[in-house]
């Protein structure tokens, strides 16, 4: 009888304990894309308010992300490579390149101008960097 009793009340609680962790970790990105998110957040929050990014796998080692805020019609869209992928040395855990033309402006404008995100990647560059 004992058992059934602390059967029943472990259960639930491990059950609980277990939403809590998967929810406090995060999402299933490696730490270069969440570093990148962060970086990227708290830059366009100065300039633009309160901003949000997600992160989509494009790739094995290629991430992309979209971060917009109120202040932002259109989403800014970045891929994201580790820094051993870059075709030059960068200063953060990650290596940016800015996808679309609202994302190539704002790169160049405000906080996010320090992230040193590429704005004009050759096309080859770009497929070999994905291919490394």
């Amino acid at each position: 009888m004992k058992k059934g009793k602390v059967f029943f009340y472990v259960v639930p609680l491990l059950l609980v304990a277990g939403i809590a962790y998967g929810s406090m970790r995060g999402g299933d990105e490696p730490d270069f894309v969440a570093s990148a998110m962060n970086a990227v957040s708290n830059k366009m929050s100065y300039d633009y308010g309160l901003t949000k990014c997600k992160s989509v796998q494009s790739d094995v080692e290629k991430w992309s992300i979209s971060c917009s805020s109120i202040n932002t019609p259109v989403a800014l869209i970045f891929s994201v490579l580790p820094p051993d992928k870059a075709p030059h040395e960068v200063a953060t855990p990650f290596y940016l390149i800015a996808d679309n033309d609202v994302a190539k402006k704002s790169s160049e404008e405000g906080l996010l101008s320090l992230l040193m995100i590429d704005v004009h990647p050759e096309a080859d560059q770009v497929k070999q960097l994905a291919k490394n």
